[in-house]
């Protein structure tokens, strides 16, 4: 078989890769490739997350611009897609609590946030303790800033449905394909050549393309360095644990509730009390140090220890693991998580700070753990914001994390208007084909700024 030509390939369908092929397919005749290592969309970090569609009051509207904003706009485009598609959305809102000083002082910190990032006056409060027991009797509190525009979703349906809809738009998507390498044509650094194996068959085939977009989410920075893309940045990798709620817990509040983050500069940390789209209530993440981006199991850790260990040990790399380990908040932190992995009453005492009437002994049942992977730069910071890095025909989508996936409609729109007006694809279609107002779009455009 001879080499497949195609204007863009995308490797990952995760949810933001999915959300690229499906926006560029409806405002573009351009071909594209979506290539998956998994059988299906959104098989990893896109359906094993706390399924919120976040409200953007946790992000610094100066350091996280950007992403506060595709936050903003995602709460409509989601809405008005999950609406369309018959995928649930539930509007249950979210309160953030606050029992001592210095968390009062975030939570109002919080709501400046929030306004300045957009969110409206009436979507968003500050109640005092009486008030927080009017609406939550259950819930041990001094301070919470309750906001109303935050929705509890399913991104792994969500996904999928994304990926049939870039189908039906000529999407040419390959799934079970790993790719193996990626180079520039000798004579031009124009043309891309792929090579990838789809399993079962070991037989490598081979894509040429003009443009190459990496969104493959936990492997970005590998197939960033298997084409040789100078960047400052290693990987780390934490799984993060849910633990299902019994049914008797059910009612046991209106609103998901976050707690106040012992480390603020990691806010993915916490376990949460989570109200999922089917139902369940469930307490977690916590955030667990392992080996590989596939770690769910001890098995796969074990297997990648000693190629992670020596990936950071070996040469000028030590720098990094030295940067990294005498960070006294970095060793508390993970000494908190590490307990919080090991022990389902640690994890969930945490919990009971806040809803003081759940019972460790009552949480049987495990819910899906998911990984996220973050990067950290040479002086061992972590990187809380994604990057998108630009180089010969290509764009690579790094540290793509939380509210990635209640941003991935507005960032792939912002994405795909930038290559509009790089000439890398043409603008062939109205944006009225799409699912989406028009006006809606243009707005998230000129407010996300890629």
């Amino acid at each position: 078989m001879g080499i497949h030509k195609t204007d863009i390939v995308i490797i990952g369908a995760g949810i933001i890769g999915t959300t690229l092929s499906y926006v560029i397919s409806s405002l573009s005749n351009a071909k594209v490739i979506l290539i998956e290592q998994e059988s299906k969309a959104g098989v990893h970090s896109s359906s094993r997350n706390t399924g919120k569609v976040h409200a953007p009051f946790m992000y610094d509207p100066e350091k996280k611009k950007s992403i506060a904003k595709a936050a903003l706009f995602g709460y409509e485009f989601w809405n008005n897609y999950c609406r369309i598609k018959r995928i649930p959305f539930k509007e249950d809102g979210i309160m953030e609590v606050a029992s001592n000083s210095e968390g009062i002082k975030t939570i109002y910190k919080h709501l400046e946030w929030g306004i300045r990032n957009g969110l409206d006056k009436k979507d968003v409060e500050i109640l005092d303790k009486k008030d927080v027991e009017k609406i939550e009797p259950n819930v041990n509190c001094q301070t919470a800033l309750v906001c109303n525009k935050d929705a509890s979703v399913d991104y792994g349906e969500i996904t999928r449905a994304l990926a049939n809809d870039a189908n039906r738009n000529k999407v040419n998507t390959i799934m079970n394909a790993k790719v193996t390498k990626i180079k520039y044509s000798q004579k031009s650094n124009e043309e891309i050549y792929l090579k990838y194996a789809k399993y079962p068959d070991t037989n490598e085939k081979e894509i040429q393309c003009d443009y190459l977009v990496n969104a493959a989410g936990g492997s970005s920075l590998g197939i960033a360095n298997m084409m040789g893309i100078d960047h400052d940045y290693k990987s780390l990798h934490f799984r993060g644990d849910y633990w299902i709620a019994p049914h008797k817990y059910n009612s046991l509040t209106n609103h998901s509730i976050y707690s106040i983050p012992e480390f603020q500069q990691f806010p993915f940390l916490d376990p949460h009390w989570i109200l999922r789209s089917n139902g369940n209530r469930e307490i977690g993440p916590n955030a667990c140090p392992v080996f590989s981006q596939y770690g769910y199991n001890t098995k796969t850790n074990l297997k990648e220890f000693l190629p992670r260990v020596y990936e950071f040990v070996k040469g000028s790399n030590i720098k990094w693991v030295k940067n990294l380990l005498f960070k006294k908040e970095i060793l508390k932190m993970a000494s908190s998580e590490m307990l919080s992995s090991i022990s389902k009453r640690h994890m969930i005492s945490r919990v009971k700070k806040f809803l003081p009437s759940i019972k460790p002994k009552d949480f049987v049942t495990k819910g899906t753990s998911g990984i996220r992977s973050n990067l950290i730069d040479k002086n061992g910071e972590f990187i809380l914001n994604p990057i998108f890095l630009n180089s010969n025909n290509t764009l690579h989508i790094l540290n793509y994390n939380s509210p990635g996936a209640t941003g991935a409609l507005s960032i792939g729109f912002a994405l795909t208007f930038k290559l509009i007006e790089n000439g890398v694809i043409k603008k062939d279609k109205e944006i009225s084909n799409t699912h989406f107002r028009e006006k809606l779009i243009m707005d998230c455009i000129k407010e996300v700024k890629i």
